[in-house]
């Protein structure tokens, strides 16, 4: 390690008060013991779980977790033991959780070290007891003695750290040129995501971090420019802190972030949201004509996680927002973009696209050209959605409703493959609907006969009896565990699925679903009702009504917030005295406060279960009776932006609309 290195290390073991020595100190005492007995413990979590007992193991390992968390909290263990014990609890949560045991009592989020009370430091070998140690020589550890006089002056409170405004800048700075722009050595961190994807950084360990490793042992950066010490606290900080994210978007690019937190404020200017419009004759269709060349030709060096020169095309909205040269497309200015300038191999830096595959056509580029003269336009679905289902949906309108629904069939068994490769699923098709999934055959029937029953409803009550509930039919997904449903999950979001969700709607290419892992005991719609039970209506049917109405809205581009809403109000219309749906309408004032700001509501971000609560609340206080919703729909199908619809039917904007709701729930009490 050079002099500027070192320097840096006892900088951090200065002002930080950690550095390897104070990480490797050895356990003693109470804490030692108790260390041991956690270590056990897991243990025999362990053990059990190899013999085929994972109810059991659950138990152990949650003893274990609960334990750590209060060792923790007391500050009296040494970190690096206890990180290390909290890491293994982790990982066998996640081994529990593909056996199908109840792993709530295992914590999954980030360990919050405590500090431990302050004690009278014990005199040192050969001092008088009572008197202060030498202070120009004070033991390692040891605090410095204060007059008993003069209490404790408090530390002023520093501004917590965020990645948007200190840690990308930092990351932008020392790793951009072959960490995110580039893939050097076979790494890179393109976005926050990419980074936490990585395994580059340990959240709650700083120091085990392989991020910081690298940098300590002087390895990285290379080529000049170290990493100064108030740089790698700052890392060190962020990482011990639990890594979080305060941004927006976290596949937002690292260098956009860095931009933006070291560029003077720019003068306001609003920005006109990207909306659906209905194309004029002789206009360029993104969805069929733009959408299906760049999927084919660019998805490959421009994808989500690690995309060249930081420019992402899988979306419109991530093709728009840019890279590293800003974005590639000048609205109403085909010519003057990069995107063009880049297909056609004029006028540029660097080589032409799609690199490493023969030059385009003049007449595609001609026609990705006039798309940008036009003004950019969006003609299905919304900005955020992928080019996959952007493609699908352009080639959609080509297609009659039974020629899409054979495509969107076979579809549905290759998602599944996708998803979860090593079960064949059993497949039942009911008219419109087509049912996947690895329950048992009488579990399978019994979904199948529901999904049937309620896309019957929903196309009589919101499609005013005009079949089909939407063009090419609806996948109804049923999985018998929910780490199967998880699984689905990684393949749709490429993320993991949110604790308490059960189900969930969505289209991806051309399947447009409602996946669910269906409640026990649940009844088919119809079925006669045993002693007990609320005149038939189950929490079954009241899960696939949410889910078919919100896939059936999502398919016509309608934005998430408001597809959700409606598809939870429809279920509770449909299913009223469902235990499900009371549970919904109990939960109702918690979520509100839940939810966050309005901002946050209809951005979709915050805990999804209180947001679906909120939506489903919300729709159906703005929309009293079904027939609003079937009003709504018949203008989409004629072609009417959302927007616009909305306005018409509703007779009012979104925001307001909520702010003016959840100003009114506020009042209220908690619903028994």
């Amino acid at each position: 390690m050079d002099v500027l290195m070192s320097l840096a290390v006892i900088c951090l073991v200065a002002v930080l008060g950690v550095g390897p020595a104070a990480a490797a100190e050895p356990a003693s005492g109470a804490a030692g013991n108790a260390l041991k007995d956690i270590r056990e413990t897991l243990d025999a979590g362990k053990k059990l779980l190899d013999e085929g007992k994972p109810g059991k193991a659950a138990a152990r390992v949650a003893e274990a977790s609960q334990a750590i968390e209060a060792l923790a909290a007391e500050g009296t263990a040494p970190t690096a033991g206890l990180r290390s014990l909290w890491e293994r609890c982790r990982s066998l949560r996640n081994d529990l959780e593909l056996e199908g045991a109840d792993v709530s009592g295992i914590s999954r989020a980030p360990l919050k070290m405590g500090t431990a009370k302050a004690s009278s430091p014990k005199p040192a070998a050969g001092k008088p007891a009572g008197k202060p140690m030498d202070a120009a020589a004070p033991a390692a550890g040891a605090a410095k003695p204060v007059a008993a006089a003069r209490p404790a002056a408090k530390p002023a409170a520093k501004p917590a750290l965020t990645f948007t405004a200190q840690v990308a800048p930092i990351l932008s700075r020392h790793c951009g040129g072959c960490h995110i722009a580039g893939r050097k050595g076979g790494f890179q961190m393109v976005s926050y995501a990419g980074l936490m994807k990585s395994g580059m950084v340990q959240p709650g360990a700083g120091e085990s971090s392989r991020l910081v490793e690298t940098i300590l042992s002087g390895d990285m950066p290379r080529g000049g420019g170290k990493v100064s010490p108030e740089d790698l606290g700052v890392l060190m900080k962020w990482i011990d802190a639990g890594a979080p994210f305060d941004g927006p978007d976290p596949t937002a690019p690292i260098d956009g972030l860095a931009r933006q937190a070291t560029a003077p404020p720019p003068a306001v200017v609003p920005t006109k949201p990207i909306v659906a419009v209905k194309l004029k004759a002789g206009d360029v269709s993104f969805a069929a004509d733009v959408a299906p060349v760049l999927l084919e030709q660019c998805s490959g060096c421009h994808d989500a996680m690690q995309p060249e020169a930081n420019l992402s095309m899988v979306s419109l909205e991530r093709l728009l927002r840019g890279g590293r040269g800003g974005s590639p497309v000048v609205s109403g200015k085909g010519a003057e973009s990069l995107l063009i300038k880049k297909l056609k191999g004029a006028g540029i830096e660097g080589q032409r696209m799609p690199l490493g595959k023969p030059p385009l056509a003049d007449d595609v580029i001609a026609t990705i050209q006039k798309w940008i003269d036009q003004g950019a336009t969006l003609d299905l679905l919304t900005p955020k959605a992928d080019l996959e289902t952007l493609t699908a949906a352009g080639r959609s309108q080509k297609l009659s409703h039974d020629e899409l629904k054979k495509v969107r069939f076979q579809a549905a068994g290759s998602l599944w493959t996708r998803a979860i490769p090593d079960e064949k699923p059993a497949v039942i098709e009911r008219g419109d609907v087509l049912v996947v999934g690895n329950l048992s055959a009488a579990k399978l029937e019994e979904l199948a006969d529901t999904a049937e029953a309620v896309e019957g409803r929903l196309r009589e009550e919101v499609m005013g009896g005009k079949p089909p509930l939407i063009k090419g039919g609806i996948v109804a997904y049923g999985f018998a565990k929910g780490y199967d449903l998880s699984s689905f999950w990684q393949t749709a979001f490429s993320d993991e699925r949110p604790k308490g969700v059960t189900a969930v709607a969505g289209v991806l290419g051309d399947v447009v679903y409602a996946a669910v892992v269906p409640p026990a005991g649940g009844k088919s719609l119809g079925e006669k009702p045993s002693a007990g039970k609320h005149d038939g209506q189950t929490d079954a049917s009241a899960l696939l009504a949410e889910q078919m109405t919100t896939a059936a809205l999502l398919g016509r581009g309608v934005p998430a917030w408001f597809a959700k809403g409606a598809g939870r109000a429809v279920a509770m219309k449909f299913e009223p005295k469902a235990d499900l749906v009371e549970a919904w309408r109990r939960d109702l004032p918690a979520a509100v406060q839940r939810c966050g700001s309005p901002a946050d509501f209809f951005g979709g971000r915050g805990d999804p279960v209180a947001m679906a609560t909120v939506g489903g609340g919300f729709i159906a206080a703005i929309m009293p009776s079904v027939s609003r919703l079937e009003a709504l729909v018949a203008q989409l199908d004629a072609g009417t932006p959302f927007d616009q619809a909305f306005a018409s039917v509703v007779r009012g904007q979104p925001q307001p609309l909520f702010e003016a709701w959840a100003a009114q729930q506020a009042t209220r009490g908690p619903r028994r």
